[in-house]
């Protein structure tokens, strides 16, 4: 068939509609794929409302990232093959000048060569029976290993994404095995993620959060002395000291994973969490807050603290992380502890982003099945 179906966006303040639109033909470059899921973010109806404004190109089909077959290669391909299972990801950067990137169906980068991205052929992303990918975003997948041996199934791949963010930025500032990281807030779906990732790097993890629920379910699914969870208060200077306490060691933590929503802004947690790090310790900025953050100057310059932020990931992040997930190492699904899992069709896309915004927390996940 050279047609299939597709949500697609007119209009901001109008829902996606489903439509029968030409299937996309390989080219050099790149890859038609079959998706079989894609990941639905918890704010991703806030994105096609405009609640969030991110830059789109209209009309589009926006998206997620997503697990899919192979199913047409362009010319210059030499690896990938029709039939695969891959691993979709929606990071797409120019390939002249790297540091430009968009998220394939959800964020246009609000910049000129940015936009230029979406605007082009990157327009259309996974919310539809098929997709075109440049070949560097497909990574293959041991099916045998994966869906076999560990018996994870579709659904379950889709959390590589959810992983792949924590894991982007410990990365970045190079957790090592034996060190203490406080993940925080830690209990939101990006923080709990976070947890498994810092937990199968090696780290202690100090997990921090208000939910005494979620916090209390973090330790059920992670059966380990080197995890330990402190509710946090709100003041800073109590934060503080509840994080020195929890770390267990005089001269602090090795590294902060600040991952603050965009409800966080005029919060002092990262404040706190810097105050908690030993001299020479690390921090990474990978929440959504988009106010200004207030850091301690004098704490960062006399323990000559290394502050930065971190976008996404990098493509050696992605191989690495499914190498530990198809080694057994992170574990994924009902063994990560999301135990709730939300199934819908293309003609079901509202009801499925309501789902999502719902389950914003660690455990419960929504997917998108054509």
């Amino acid at each position: 068939m050279s047609t299939h179906k597709a949500l697609v966006i007119h209009a901001r303040d109008k829902p996606l509609v489903l439509e029968t639109v030409p299937r996309p033909v390989a080219s050099t470059g790149d890859a038609i794929v079959r998706i079989l899921a894609a990941d639905i973010v918890p704010y991703m109806g806030d994105v096609i409302s405009n609640k969030r404004p991110y830059p789109l190109s209209l009309p589009m089909t926006p998206g997620n990232t997503a697990i899919g077959r192979i199913h047409e290669v362009g010319p210059d391909a030499v690896d990938l093959t029709p039939g695969q299972l891959v691993f979709c990801d929606i990071t797409i950067r120019a390939r002249d000048n790297p540091t430009v990137s968009i998220l394939y169906g959800i964020h246009g980068g609000g910049y000129p060569a940015a936009q230029k991205l979406m605007d082009g052929v990157w327009r259309n992303a996974t919310y539809a029976e098929y997709a075109r990918f440049p070949l560097e975003n497909l990574y293959r997948l041991n099916e045998a290993s994966l869906l076999g041996t560990l018996g994870y199934n579709i659904n379950d791949l889709c959390l590589l994404p959810v992983c792949l963010v924590p894991f982007g930025g410990l990365s970045e500032v190079s957790l090592k095995p034996g060190e203490v990281v406080i993940v925080a807030p830690a209990t939101g779906r990006y923080g709990g993620a976070a947890v498994s990732i810092a937990l199968a790097m090696g780290g202690t993890v100090i997990a921090a959060g208000r939910n005494v629920a979620a916090l209390k379910r973090l330790e059920g699914i992670h059966a380990t002395r080197r995890l330990r969870t402190i509710q946090i208060t709100g003041d800073a200077a109590a934060d503080t000291e509840l994080f020195r306490a929890a770390v267990g060691k005089a001269d602090g933590a090795d590294v902060y994973l600040d991952l603050s929503p965009p409800a966080a802004q005029g919060s002092s947690l990262l404040a706190s969490g810097i105050r908690a790090l030993r001299a020479f310790g690390r921090c990474v900025v990978m929440g959504g807050n988009s106010g200004n953050i207030d850091f301690p100057y004098l704490e960062i310059m006399f323990k000559s603290i290394r502050v930065q932020g971190r976008f996404m990931y990098d493509r050696q992040h992605v191989l690495q992380m499914i190498q530990m997930v198809e080694s057994g190492l992170l574990p994924l699904g009902n063994k990560s502890g999301v135990t709730q899992t939300e199934v819908y069709r293309l003609e079901q896309i509202q009801e499925a982003l309501e789902a999502a915004g719902k389950l914003s927390g660690w455990g419960g996940h929504v997917v998108l099945r054509p």
